[in-house]
């Protein structure tokens, strides 16, 4: 008995001694990982189109954590289908900090209600890294329409049911939940005009096309000051203090939900809290670089740099915000 329950004893021994082993392997690894890394080029998928402001914003911010890490940050253009593919393409690479994603919050916090069988849940299958930057956009009127504030384009569209249009970049795409949310809200019957891009409605209503539409605040002021548009109200719920002259959404409505925008950055699940508190540190640098900063004020952006766990907060959030805007739209999951 005593030499059975010796053998009991030296078997139990040697399985904390695997254990402690594993643990501390796992511990030297981890740390060595975390001194090594980046050891090779980062590869960054991004949902936007080349030529995109955010495009274009991205690949200076990568260019400035490629001269802080010594490694090149490649930023590789993978738009389409809403920025699925480039998500679905970075779920199936290895969770080590050489491939991350560059998109628009919808990407993320859209997809879960768009789909019947959704391509991937948000809350369990990514890493968030940070909230890159706001997008400074704005709604807008035609010239002609006369209103002048957002109080007033609702009490008009109120007195003049279905002969209003809107225009916005998309089914399902920021712009239009933002107006099927504020017409659910106030009651409103305006007609939809969806486009290609969110540029082309800023053209529309210059040229009358349609009564109202959704644009970078950066883009619309050239417009307003050659008098084709009027800008109503920033997208947020205080003013922006590069545009203090323009009044915001919340200030007039007080029970304003702005539908997320700007720019993300996340990895897959899984991802060592080492390199994520690296890639968050470098793209926090790369955002309070003097160059970076006047690039993103120039085309309308706001650098944020949160903490991945502010950026998680922040990404359940808009998830509910974007569930009651899919809802009030009334689309229909797809597949």
């Amino acid at each position: 008995m005593n030499a059975l329950l010796s053998e009991k004893e030296i078997m139990k021994t040697r399985i904390l001694v695997c254990l402690c082993l594993a643990a501390v392997i796992g511990s030297l690894s981890h740390h060595a990982l975390s001194q090594t890394y980046p050891a090779k080029a980062i590869r960054v998928l991004s949902t936007f189109n080349p030529g995109t402001v955010a495009d274009g914003a991205m690949r200076l911010i990568a260019q400035k954590m490629s001269d802080s890490m010594l490694q090149p940050v490649i930023v590789e253009a993978m738009a389409g289908a809403g920025g699925v593919l480039a998500a679905q393409t970075l779920l199936r690479s290895a969770p080590d900090g050489y491939t991350i994603l560059h998109s628009a919050p919808t990407t993320l916090v859209a997809t879960p209600f768009l789909f019947k069988t959704p391509p991937y849940d948000p809350l369990k299958d990514f890493t968030y890294i940070t909230h890159l930057a706001d997008a400074t956009t704005c709604l807008l009127v035609a010239a002609s329409l006369p209103v002048n504030t957002v109080r007033e384009l609702i009490d008009y569209a109120r007195a003049n049911p279905g002969k209003l249009a809107y225009g916005s970049n998309g089914v399902g795409a920021s712009y239009h939940l933002e107006m099927e949310l504020l017409k659910h809200k106030q009651g409103l019957d305006i007609l939809h005009v969806p486009y290609r891009a969110g540029s082309e409605t800023l053209m529309a209503a210059a040229t009358g096309q349609i009564s109202i539409a959704f644009s970078p605040a950066a883009a619309a002021l050239a417009q307003m000051r050659a008098g084709k548009v009027k800008i109503l109200a920033v997208l947020s719920t205080k003013r922006f203090a590069s545009m203090p002259e323009l009044p915001s959404m919340g200030e007039q409505l007080p029970d304003y939900e702005k539908i997320p925008s700007g720019d993300e950055m996340v990895g897959p699940a899984g991802m060592p809290e080492s390199v994520v508190t690296r890639l968050n540190a470098e793209i926090v640098k790369a955002l309070n670089n003097a160059e970076v900063q006047a690039r993103l004020k120039q085309i309308g952006f706001v650098p944020v740099g949160n903490t991945p766990q502010e950026h998680a907060a922040q990404i359940r959030k808009d998830m509910e915000i974007m569930g009651r805007a899919i809802k009030a739209a009334q689309i229909k999951a797809a597949g």
